[in-house]
């Protein structure tokens, strides 16, 4: 059992170590290629140094006895990934395994398989490996194990330091990115609902139009019947007073001429002057209609070709944020494959596409084809 705080810390590191060399031949063996597991870059995983650290310093004392021995590491390795599993998620937003399709999982964070696993590692660790482990560590000269371990951990604290803030620059493209999308998309319906508008109203006014045209041509046929139909109550009238006063006939048929001659004159005029008017005011809403049309049409595609400029520049600073460099990304998404961003997954996911990251599963499958 650890007798100080030294001993303690080089337990973290060496199993640190030794979890990181596990998780790189697991993932070789997975996939058949090496990758960094590790979420920092250097070759350590601090999950694993401080499971084991948590199962030295509490199950020593009963680690003759293997069945509570076993229990034990089950149930502390398993706390412990849930609350880092936990506390990963809400700081930095992301989800950096996920075990959601495994059975007897507890949301996504640990699952009946690799608590398993863990208690078996653990149980082995103690019974057989951490003995060989605490003599080496006793065995180093106490002043060189000190110088040792502090520059061990000024290159891990740097390493934190670096892994964090590429963590955040990631988050924040993968937000803007996010953004950006949003945009384009945005901009692609207004660009389509501009050309539909356009072509909406055009039909619209064509019909608008087609009817007031109806209308006037109505108007003026009716017109013209009413004019031409006094001419012939005139007659009528004639008639009458003919029949009725034989003795003055000439008189009569004098001021009927008359009357006729100058009613059939009034209509003519009458005729023409609104025949005149109704196509002058059909001319004019012709001509005010082709005007009005042609500046909201000069509108319309000037506020169309400013949403397709803009559109433009957003998908070329879009295609570039996924060509800058961006090995810090890349390695963390290829440690963690089956990392999902609680605010902006969807780019995530293309993001892996977008450099052939594939899933553990997807891996498995490719292998077995």
């Amino acid at each position: 059992m650890p007798q100080n705080f030294y001993e303690l810390v080089w337990i973290f590191i060496i199993y640190a170590f030794i979890g990181w060399c596990t998780e790189v031949s697991y993932a070789a063996l997975d996939t058949g290629k090496f990758v960094n597991r590790g979420f920092l870059n250097g070759p350590y995983c601090p999950i694993y140094g401080c499971g084991v650290v948590i199962v030295v310093a509490i199950l020593t004392p009963l680690k003759e006895n293997l069945l509570i021995l076993f229990a034990g590491s089950f149930l502390l390795t398993s706390v412990l990934e849930y609350i880092t599993g936990y506390i990963l998620e809400k700081v930095f937003h992301n989800k950096w395994w996920d075990y959601s399709d495994k059975p007897f999982n507890i949301k996504g964070y640990v699952c009946l398989k690799f608590s398993i696993y863990w208690g078996l590692a653990c149980t082995f660790i103690m019974d057989i490996i951490h003995p060989i482990i605490y003599a080496a560590i006793r065995f180093i000269p106490f002043v060189l194990g000190v110088v040792l371990l502090s520059i061990i951990m000024c290159v891990f604290a740097a390493d934190c330091i670096i892994t964090v803030t590429t963590i955040l620059k990631f988050n924040k493209r993968l937000k803007v990115m996010d953004e950006m999308a949003a945009s384009i998309h945005r901009l692609s319906d207004e660009i389509g609902e501009n050309i539909y508008e356009n072509v909406t109203d055009v039909i619209e006014k064509s019909e608008k139009f087609q009817k007031t045209h109806v209308e006037l041509m109505d108007k003026i046929s009716e017109t013209k019947e009413n004019i031409y139909g006094l001419p012939q109550t005139a007659k009528d009238k004639l008639a009458e007073t003919t029949g009725a006063a034989k003795d003055k006939l000439a008189e009569t048929t004098g001021a009927a001429k008359d009357k006729f001659a100058e009613t059939t004159g009034a209509a003519k005029d009458k005729l023409a002057e609104t025949t005149g008017a109704a196509k002058n005011k059909l001319a004019e809403k012709a001509e005010n209609y082709a005007a009005s049309r042609e500046e909201k049409k000069r509108e319309r595609e000037l506020a169309l070709e400013e949403k397709k400029r803009e559109r433009a520049e957003l998908m070329e600073r879009y295609e570039k944020l996924y060509e800058e460099k961006s090995f810090g990304f890349q390695r963390l998404m290829k440690a963690f494959p089956d990392m999902k961003s609680r605010d902006n997954n969807e780019t995530l996911e293309k993001f892996k596409i977008h450099f052939n990251i594939k899933k553990k599963d997807e891996n498995k499958k490719d292998q077995a084809s």
